[in-house]
């Protein structure tokens, strides 16, 4: 599957990726992390076993924002790769058929 990749700038990809550290510590998300629910699969999983992901990742263009970042199990957030969510939710869709 051939996937555009945006040449994304390095000094962004740099101020982006602090934003997530920012938003890491931020209220907002703990209670995210609380809930304890991936986005993308929908199962529980123990706060420390979820991962931050940007549902249109920042290579493709995505920016770190509330709406942008949802808890990711790891399995899921690896398999998703560089895919935006909605990409990510076809592929899911398909396996369950």
């Amino acid at each position: 599957m051939d996937h555009l990749l945006i040449s994304a700038d390095p000094d962004e990809m740099d101020r982006e990726r602090r934003k997530a550290k920012e938003l890491k510590r931020s209220p907002w998300w703990k209670n995210r992390l609380g809930e304890g629910k991936c986005a993308y699969c929908g199962e529980r999983h123990h706060p420390k076993k979820l991962t931050m992901d940007h549902m249109t990742p920042l290579i493709r263009g995505g920016k770190t924002s509330r709406s942008n970042c949802v808890p990711a199990c790891v399995e899921c957030n690896r398999l998703k790769e560089n895919l935006p969510a909605h990409e990510w939710r076809a592929v899911m869709d398909k396996r369950r058929i």
